[in-house]
């Protein structure tokens, strides 16, 4: 798996882990401006950018993390969105002795629904129509995977005030960039429906910054503020002007309170 670091100047390490039908290019407007607070690595997952070539199966994805922890550096802060926060959010999970701080940015620890099963009219927790996804997934071919791709910019800057900016931001960030493979598509979506790891966040003792947007359609903000609420190692912020991307709709309040929670964690 390919790891560049834009710098090696600095005594703390920072991944960014980037979301579902996007690589990692999203990040690079942030990325520049965290250099002077730690060494920074964009990630491509597995299907993606510079990791094109690597393609994993649902099945392979431990395989996957077992393979991410031999390559990431030890200590490292990890910072993911969305699809990338489950990711990031399961790494730490799993090797939380090498991990010196995580960052999820409009993430949960399970993405879809779950209903009483003795009454679904009863949520249990909040989250993405479990029919919903599995149609999204049925509709998403080998033909069409581009176009879907597009569509999923869309409804991510759903009820930001800045919607049309934000879409032009993510096409521009994705001009002229390879597209993600089909296969890795697929896997993405499969762990955002089965993934969930809401016993294993409990036994997290790590520094957490859990940064959500005040209209996110595609995770519930309030919820999960709430959710982390009783857990003493984890912040939350509200980006109160962005939907699901607020690392572009306020830049730069994001980037500062990255800085600011990277800065607050001792080696």
């Amino acid at each position: 798996m390919e790891l560049n670091f834009l710098n090696d100047n600095m005594n703390k390490n920072l991944i960014l882990i980037h979301g579902w039908g996007i690589n990692s290019v999203v990040f690079n407007n942030i990325a520049t401006q965290l250099m002077d607070t730690a060494n920074v690595c964009c990630l491509d997952l597995p299907g993606y950018g510079k990791n094109h070539s690597l393609d994993y199966s649902y099945d392979d994805y431990p395989e996957f993390m077992e393979k991410l922890h031999q390559s990431l550096p030890k200590h490292c802060f990890v910072l993911g969105w969305s699809l990338g926060g489950l990711i990031a959010l399961d790494y730490a999970c799993r090797y939380q002795n090498d991990v010196s701080g995580l960052i999820t940015v409009c993430s949960s620890p399970r993405f879809t629904e779950l209903l009483d099963e003795d009454d679904e009219q009863h949520q249990i927790w909040n989250g993405v129509n479990e029919r919903t996804l599995k149609a999204f997934t049925r509709l998403l071919k080998p033909v069409n995977k581009d176009q879907v791709c597009d569509h999923f910019l869309a409804l991510q800057a759903m009820g930001s005030p800045s919607i049309r900016q934000d879409i032009k931001s993510l096409r521009k960030a994705l001009k002229d960039q390879v597209k993600p493979t089909y296969e890795s598509l697929i896997m993405g979506l499969k762990l955002l429906s089965f993934l969930d790891l809401r016993d294993s966040c409990i036994k997290l003792e790590i520094p957490m910054l859990h940064c959500f947007g005040k209209y996110d359609r595609l995770v519930p903000t309030e919820d999960l503020v709430k959710y982390w609420y009783d857990n003493p190692q984890a912040k939350t912020k509200v980006f109160t002007k962005t939907s699901h991307n607020p690392f572009l709709s306020e830049s730069s309040d994001f980037i500062e309170t990255v800085k600011s929670f990277i800065n607050s964690v001792s080696n």
